[in-house]
């Protein structure tokens, strides 16, 4: 997410310019606008040229609106702010209720009558380059005829192409469907700045792929790749979550976001083993943890953040700030990451203190 303007002073009013660059900076920023807002974005619509109501056309145009509602559709990832104009142009007057629609690498202004010093930091962590949208491992997971690209970023794992090939039987068949993946390898993965690839497969392809890629980087002088050859490593497993525990994996990423997460989950999952009283999951029980400033670490995927019950959404954003409040640490798990916990309802805690079942205790 890019951030351009004017610098926003703490407790007074203030405009920024946003563009969104990741799906994760739209749900980021769904969380930081609210109703009162002003945003101001490049738009069309529909005009009539004439008396004629079927003669009409689309216009671009700017408008401003003051938000009275808004929405996130994670399908797609867009936000839509409702509200009434309060300029007025050529085209459209000013009190009249508009729709906008906010998506990725789409500019927009952002206006507050209050910037809290606490929000000022919460955009700035969302801007940051060395944040969530930095990518950690780019991993091709490959078998006869398929190969996938994906990019683990600190926030998410994104899936970015699926080439396929016909059923290798000849050295032609083989040498098309490689030259499809290198294509995409150009396209995706940037070996400048992100750290190591991993090529995966249970079978034989991922070596004569390596031997493929260093060779036509050798011949087209693509020196990203000729350089770095020792950071593309191959890997005898078959999807992202077996590549990101294998153990030479977690050795390389060591101190990146996401090996740090898997080792908050493993933690947890050996306190539940081990010291039963200092761990709990589910809802209810985080829940009376929390009453009892209990929590040391608050585990929590971004599916249930993202729910789409509201007061639901809030309660759990309520939740994260507070445990922070109170000096406790908040680590949010992406899907790959934290799918293990996600089989444990999706909300887990490490406590300071050992702390006995809510169902055994007589209320």
């Amino acid at each position: 997410m890019k951030l351009l303007g004017q610098k926003l002073v703490p407790n007074q009013p203030g405009t920024i310019t946003i563009i969104p660059e990741q799906p994760d900076d739209l749900w980021f920023l769904y969380n930081l606008i609210a109703n009162g807002d002003i945003i101001s974005a490049p738009t069309t619509r529909k005009i009539q040229t004439c008396s004629d109501k079927k003669n009409t056309s689309r216009v671009k145009l700017e408008l401003e609106i003051r938000i009275t509602s808004f929405d996130y559709d994670k399908s797609c990832s867009i936000i839509r702010v409702r509200g009434k104009t309060i300029t007025s142009n050529d085209h459209v007057k000013s009190g009249v209720f508009h729709t906008l629609e906010l998506g990725k690498n789409k500019e927009f202004n952002l206006m507050k009558k209050l910037w809290d010093e606490e929000t000022i930091g919460i955009l700035k962590d969302g801007s940051d380059p060395n944040g969530g949208s930095k990518v950690d491992l780019a991993v091709i997971l490959m078998k006869e005829g398929l190969a996938q690209i994906f990019l683990i970023r600190q926030s998410a794992t994104s899936h970015c192409a699926t080439i396929q090939g016909d059923k290798i039987t000849n050295n032609s068949g083989s040498k098309s469907f490689f030259e499809n993946i290198f294509v995409s390898f150009r396209k995706h993965i940037d070996m400048d700045v992100i750290p190591y690839v991993v090529i995966a497969s249970c079978e034989s392809i991922k070596d004569e792929f390596r031997v493929y890629l260093l060779l036509e980087a050798h011949r087209s002088k693509i020196k990203s790749i000729e350089n770095n050859k020792s950071r593309i490593l191959l890997v005898n497993k078959n999807n992202v979550k077996e590549i990101l525990h294998d153990k030479v994996v977690m050795s390389m990423m060591k101190n990146t976001k996401s090996e740090i997460d898997i080792k908050v989950l493993d933690e947890f999952m050996n306190m539940v083993s081990t010291n039963s009283k200092r761990a709990c999951y589910g809802t209810k029980d985080v829940e009376y943890a929390h009453e009892l400033m209990a929590i040391e670490t608050l585990l929590i995927t971004k599916e249930i953040l993202r729910n789409e019950d509201n007061k639901m959404r809030q309660k759990y954003l309520r939740m994260e700030k507070s445990v922070k409040k109170a000096g406790g640490k908040v680590v949010q798990f992406n899907q790959d990451v934290g799918q293990r916990l996600a089989q444990l309802t999706g909300i887990a805690a490490i406590l300071r203190f050992p702390l006995p079942d809510v169902d055994e205790l007589v209320l």
